[in-house]
């Protein structure tokens, strides 16, 4: 069993000031970049995957062959949301208790052994029942290598390396639907198309549970890829980050506190928003694209558009910031693309204009994915906040997958004027979230600038409880 994630293991001794340019210290964190972030890249390509596939196979037949009609569909692909929420915390219990590589290894196993189980659901109540349990094994994935970022980089790179994860999302849509084409010619009688779909993805999954286990690590001390002056140069560069935002493990009695602060929830919001269209995407794209006229295989294979296009917007979402010298105005301009893709799937019939809008869709969703997360868990400060932005950042990252379960409906077919409304709305409450997390931004950095705390007569403890208040610590637009 591994240490504990709460222990004093996480919070760093202090060594030598290190210059962030160090070439050492850069190629520690290229290191861990092609070890611990690109293993956590491929874990979340494979839950891409493994969330696509439901309405993959819609259109090869699980609709008709599991004698569902109606909703039922929505139905089955909003249920792991209820468990996927309720066992968010204790499956980051279980995390803290027995440590990322042990646990997050566990979960994948499990979430593809049940997505191979699916392959033998014969109704809607097989599917639904395996659905439940997909989506508490899920729970604790993406909290974990979220989790798992911030204890292994510093501010300045949490944005990059976020939108690097979640830029896992759209590479699974991207191979996913050319994937699920390919595995549908297989020839066998013993299983339908849709059900090799679930079969050799979940497969993919599970075997790649046992590679997680070998590669990842809880901590940069634990780590056997780096040498042992690689981890003394991170550990002093996360040391001098802590001390502008605490260095106390997380204090489960000041997230009370915290719970109020409006930040937390209107950058968490723009997570939400975002996963209007990125669900779309993952869920639906093939339904919509079939709708239009294609062939069910064709359907699976043109998905891979709007994936690259949804790849493109999350890769480049990690220097909208530094082009746009602010979060805000990346955020806008991510909008301002979903704004236009919704309008044109509204208000255009020709079906080469809807598939690009549904690229344009995906290119600005996925932008809001990479860059939303990484703004928000830049201003944390400290390991309390961190712990509470994350868990409300998947909340309502999930909350927006399960409404977005139910925008798209078979009696909307083939125009689906509702769903395509709702993500219109889903752009225009992004907007209006990150307009508000910019103007809170703003005045509390001026109120910092104006009266800052004195921190003379302070204990080194009372100066690490401080996180956000410490008067070197500033907000990032």
């Amino acid at each position: 069993m591994s240490d504990d994630l709460t222990d004093t293991k996480v919070v760093y001794e202090e060594k030598q000031t290190v210059n962030a340019n160090d070439p050492k210290l850069k190629w520690a964190f290229r290191k861990v970049d092609m070890t611990l972030l690109f293993i956590i890249f491929l874990s979340n390509v494979l839950n891409s995957m493994d969330r696509a596939n439901l309405g993959l196979s819609k259109v090869d037949g699980l609709e008709r062959d599991t004698g569902m009609s109606g909703s039922d569909f929505n139905v089955v692909a909003s249920i792991m949301y209820p468990t996927y929420l309720l066992f968010m915390l204790p499956s980051n219990l279980l995390l803290r208790k027995f440590g990322a590589r042990i646990w997050l290894s566990l979960i994948t196993v499990v979430w593809g052994v049940i997505n191979m189980c699916m392959a033998f659901a014969k109704n809607r109540t097989d599917l639904i029942l395996c659905r439940l349990f997909l989506g508490a094994a899920e729970s604790g994935a993406t909290p974990g290598a979220l989790m798992l970022i911030t204890l292994w980089y510093p501010r300045r790179m949490v944005t990059s390396r976020v939108a690097l994860f979640y830029s896992a999302f759209a590479a699974g849509a991207i191979i996913g639907g050319p994937i699920a084409s390919g595995i549908r010619k297989i020839d066998n009688p013993r299983f339908r198309a849709w059900e090799w779909i679930f079969f050799v993805e979940g497969l993919l999954t599970a075997g790649f549970g046992f590679v997680m286990y070998i590669f990842l690590a809880d901590y940069p001390d634990k780590s056997w890829i780096l040498s042992q002056q690689e981890k003394d140069l991170i550990n002093s560069q996360m040391a001098e980050e802590q001390a502008q935002g605490g260095k106390k493990p997380v204090n489960y009695r000041r997230l009370l506190s915290f719970a109020k602060d409006p930040l937390i929830y209107t950058l968490a919001l723009i997570l939400f928003c975002a996963n209007f269209g990125v669900n779309t995407i993952l869920t639906f794209a093939a339904i919509i694209v079939k709708e239009m006229g294609y062939s069910p295989g064709a359907s699976q294979a043109m998905q891979a558009a709007p994936g690259i296009c949804g790849f493109i917007g999350i890769l480049l979402s990690r220097y909208y910031p530094k082009w746009f010298r602010s979060h805000y105005f990346s955020s806008l301009f991510c909008s301002a693309w979903l704004v236009i893709g919704s309008a044109v799937l509204l208000g255009v019939t020709n079906n080469g204009a809807r598939i690009f809008a549904l690229c344009m869709l995906s290119f600005g969703a996925f932008g809001n994915v990479g860059m939303g997360p990484g703004w928000l868990m830049s201003n944390v400060g400290g390991p309390t906040r961190a712990a509470l932005a994350g868990a409300m950042n998947v909340i309502l990252g999930g909350l927006g997958g399960l409404c977005t379960s139910y925008i798209y409906r078979n009696k909307d077919a083939p125009k689906y004027i509702f769903g395509h409304g709702m993500n219109m709305f889903a752009a225009l409450l992004c907007i209006l979230t990150a307009t508000a997390s910019h103007l809170i931004i703003a005045r509390r950095n001026k109120q910092k600038e104006a009266n800052p705390i004195d921190i003379s007569g302070m204990t080194q403890e009372q100066i690490d409880d401080l996180e956000t208040d410490h008067p070197d610590f500033r907000y990032v637009d």
